[in-house]
Order: structure tokens, then C-alpha cells, then sequence
């Protein structure tokens, strides 16, 4: 572990790359006082003194139960998704978790996230896994691993902020038609089609990609259900690089088995990182089924973590200078 020594009330720990931290080193102001680690595990029970937890790794929970995190009174992750902060509820009203969804500015300058959804769209379709599998065993039979042209097919976009729009302008490019389903966009786009539910569009598509960010204080229901997948259109392909419990996983697997959904791409699952006891994987191990895993790496570019942490620190920095003046 490495400390900056200074003379700070603000203690500021760094969780993430060892690089990036040295230049989060360069940008805070002289007088906090730093501590890095590049995982949690590696932090406890070295200090107890810790105010502000800046998290660029989103690598595993952080549970301020802990009593190395007693006196934190800030939370900040370099991510939009906050489920792997973890608050008992005597704390909850003690803490606060800032993530990018607080500082637009920052977060639309984030574009790894849609690329590598639409990087797992070619490789679900185009069978590319399952192909260079087959090869490294020395085979080459490409007859196995028909693919689907993309032109002219169904797009189906839940979510349409941010990353599903961006999915909607590449989908543009290879000739695919769109459609989104948000009840919170008012009005309909020019360039893509508004559907009225989920079961509507995915009834159409060919594809369908998640794109909702998971909020658990709102709500513990899936925005995909079981009923919802019942609703895919036969042999359609199935993305989320959202969060795992954003959907059915029973649903998800019921779909696969009957037929309905051809392949799956996840790059996030329930209960991450215990990839070995999720359903999806478990089933998926068993069955040989269509599924590509990947662990959540959608927005893990090294410039969008450099990015996302540098505005996060001065997010920061604006929010200590107004407390100060307050």
C-alpha cells in the first residue's frame, strides 16, 4: 500500500491501477492526504481513518460494514452503476455515493461501453467464439459456424441513454433497423423507431441489447421478466452488458432451452465476481449452450477509467471547495 503524506482532514483512498493513481496523486490538492490499493483486500486492516473511497476498479463489493470504512463519508465510483457499494442501513443516511450519472460532462465522454456491446453483437451472430474454439483444438470446418448478415435485421434497444444510442448509430452503419423501448424518453426519434413495451419490441427483433442502469433502491424487479422472454422472436440473439440483475435469469434460461433465443452474450451476471455458482454460467457449462461470458469489462478502457476517475476527483474537488465556503 502507498501513502502520500500530507496534512489533511480528507483522507482519500484510491482503489484501482497503481498508474492511474499516480496521477490522481498530481491533480488533488497538496493537503489531502492519499492511500492507494489496487483491491480492497489488499487495503484491510492496514488503516482505519479513511473518508473518501475513490473506486476505478468496480472489481469487487465494497462493504462499509467493514470497520476500516467507519468513518466514510463519501463514496465515489468511477462507473454508472452503484450495486457493488454495499451500506448497512444504520449507515445509509451517513453516506454518499456519487457515481458518474452526477457529472454528465464526464460520462459522455465514455464510449468503450457501446463499442464493446457492439463488438459482442458481430462476434454473437458471426459465431466467432465458438469458431476459434473449435480452431485451437485443430479443427477447421467452418461449415459448423454459419453466421447472420446483419443488414437489414431487427435491432432492439432497451434503454435507449446514452450507450443505446450510441449501439443505435453503429447499428445504422451495418444496415440494421432499430427500434428502443424507454418510458422515459418523451417523444420519438427521428432516425429510430419508439416502441410502447418490451414485449412489442422484442417480438421483432432479431437482436436485443440491454442498456437500463440498475438501480436496487428503486426496484428488485427485473426489467426483463420470464413473461418478457417468452415474447423473443425464435432463434434472436440476447445482450446485457448492463447488470445481471436487471434480469430473469430462470426466464433467460427457459428461453435458451425451448429454443426461443439462438445465443447470449453477458458481460455482467448476478452476484458478480461468483461467476461459478450463477445459473446462467452453471447452465451454460452443462449444456454447451450459445453463451459468451466475459467479466464486465464493457467500460473497463484504459482511457475510460483514466477519464472517469480524473472527473470523479473533481467532482470532488468542486464539492469540498463549496463545503468549505458554506
Amino acid at each position: 500500500m502507498l501513502q502520500v503524506r500530507a496534512r489533511a482532514s480528507i483522507k482519500l483512498l484510491f482503489i484501482g491501477p497503481i498508474s492511474l493513481f499516480n496521477q490522481i496523486k498530481s491533480y488533488a490538492p497538496s493537503e489531502w492526504e492519499l492511500f492507494h490499493s489496487d483491491t480492497i483486500k489488499n487495503f484491510l486492516n492496514a488503516v482505519s481513518e479513511i473518508n473518501v473511497i475513490l473506486d476505478a476498479s468496480i472489481n469487487e463489493p465494497i462493504d462499509l460494514s467493514c470497520k476500516e470504512f467507519s468513518k466514510v463519508k463519501f463514496v465515489c465510483t468511477a462507473s454508472t452503476g452503484t450495486n457493488h457499494i454495499l451500506i448497512p442501513i444504520n449507515k445509509v443516511s451517513d453516506v454518499r455515493v456519487i457515481s458518474l450519472k452526477e457529472i454528465p460532462e464526464t460520462l459522455n465522454q465514455l464510449t468503450s461501453a457501446a463499442e464493446f456491446s457492439f463488438g459482442l453483437l458481430i462476434a454473437l451472430v458471426r459465431n466467432v467464439v465458438p469458431a476459434v474454439k473449435s480452431v485451437e483444438l485443430g479443427n477447421w470446418n467452418r461449415l459448423e459456424f454459419p453466421g447472420m448478415i446483419l443488414n437489414g435485421k431487427n435491432l432492439g434497444v432497451i434503454g435507449f441513454g446514452r450507450i443505446g444510442r450510441a449501439m443505435a448509430s453503429y447499428a445504422k452503419c451495418f444496415g440494421l433497423n432499430v427500434g428502443y423501448y424507454d418510458p422515459y424518453i418523451d417523444g420519438q426519434s427521428i432516425e429510430f423507431q419508439k416502441f410502447a413495451s418490451i414485449n412489442e419490441l422484442v417480438s421483432i427483433s432479431d437482436i436485443v441489447s440491454l442498456h437500463v442502469p440498475y438501480d436496487s433502491a428503486r426496484s428488485e424487479i427485473p426489467i426483463l421478466s420470464r413473461e418478457n422472454f417468452l415474447f423473443f422472436k425464435q432463434g434472436s440473439f440476447f445482450i446485457n452488458t448492463s447488470r445481471g440483475e436487471l434480469i430473469d435469469e430462470d426466464g433467460l434460461i427457459y428461453a435458451i432451452q425451448s429454443g426461443v433465443i439462438k445465443g447470449v452474450a453477458l458481460d455482467v451476471i448476478r452476484n458478480e465476481p461468483n461467476v461459478v455458482n450463477n445459473k446462467i454460467f452453471k447452465f451454460a457449462k452443462t449444456t454447451n449452450a450459445n453463451v459468451i461470458f466475459t467479466p464486465h469489462i464493457a467500460g473497463y478502457a484504459t482511457e475510460n477509467v483514466a477519464i472517469a476517475a480524473l472527473g470523479m476527483l473533481n467532482y470532488l474537488k468542486l464539492l469540498f471547495n463549496q463545503d468549505v465556503h458554506e
